[in-house]
């Protein structure tokens, strides 16, 4: 993939053809060329090895097209692998274009394999960010991630505020869950950690609020109590946290609670974005 940023912003892509008839293969030059207002940009590429293209297009009706096709498939990509085919051929179900619909869908074709492949970078850039500490936020800028505090003891919130930046996060502290609320209206959270012994609303009723928030329902919740018993571990389950620390809590439960969750966010927030494309 390169970006010529002097004569399109939009990401260009090579396309290598195998065994293509020379009819698609023009058909191909001219659908490429005419695509102005398509999201990436795509070229045809001269040379077909290691590292010279992006997607590949297999006419699987040619001499060879079954085998070029499975050899790609194991050195290079199988996702990134595009069947050309007719409907006749009964014997390969997962060919991913027809001949006889070619033009119509080869543009449609080629941008579910880079928005498919976009994603899965972005996926491994969002895991790589978690594990050195960061995000990367809806801007695209990489960020620590935030967590709010929510317990009505300064110490524990001076405490907890100092443990969350020792493993890369920046805590912020509140001491209710109304005031937890009012922040929570105007401000975007990875994490919030919740003391369920509260005066006002408890750490429970705080998770079923959140809960019934389509805003903010994806959002983990970890409750802290001194109470360890199965009836308050259920409680807990049943107003929707996601994590139950009993206190005191190490340095290396916080963490690996911590961790384990923030993975799991983002893992949910790149599945709503994928159905949300697909939408």
């Amino acid at each position: 993939m390169s970006i010529d940023a002097t004569a399109d912003p939009r990401p260009q892509y090579r396309v290598a053809v195998f065994g293509l008839a020379s009819r698609l293969h023009h058909l191909l030059e001219v659908v490429l060329r005419h695509a102005r207002h398509n999201r990436y940009r795509y070229a045809l590429s001269t040379t077909r090895g290691p590292g010279d293209f992006d997607v590949a297009l297999v006419d699987m009706t040619s001499a060879g097209g079954v085998d070029a096709a499975r050899t790609l498939e194991q050195i290079f990509d199988e996702r990134a692998v595009l069947r050309v085919g007719r409907r006749c051929d009964p014997g390969r179900p997962r060919d991913d274009l027809l001949q006889s619909g070619f033009v119509g869908q080869v543009l449609y074709a080629l941008n579910r394999v880079v928005d498919a492949r976009r994603s899965r970078e972005r996926a491994e850039r969002e895991a790589a960010a978690i594990d050195a500490g960061r995000i990367v936020a809806e801007d695209g800028v990489r960020r620590r991630p935030r967590a709010l505090i929510v317990d009505d003891t300064p110490t524990v919130r001076r405490q907890l505020s100092l443990a969350l930046n020792r493993i890369g996060l920046d805590g912020e502290a509140v001491s209710s869950a109304d005031e937890a609320l009012d922040v929570l209206a105007m401000r975007s959270y990875e994490l919030m950690l919740a003391d369920v012994v509260m005066p006002g609303l408890d750490g429970y009723q705080l998770t079923r609020t959140v809960r019934r928030d389509r805003g903010l329902r994806a959002m983990p919740v970890i409750l802290l109590t001194s109470r360890s018993s199965p009836f308050d571990l259920a409680r807990g389950a049943l107003a929707g946290c996601n994590s139950y620390l009993v206190k005191p809590v190490s340095m290396q439960t916080l963490h690996e609670t911590v961790q384990r969750q923030l993975r799991r966010y983002a893992k949910r927030r790149r599945m709503e974005k994928e159905l949300r494309f697909a939408a």
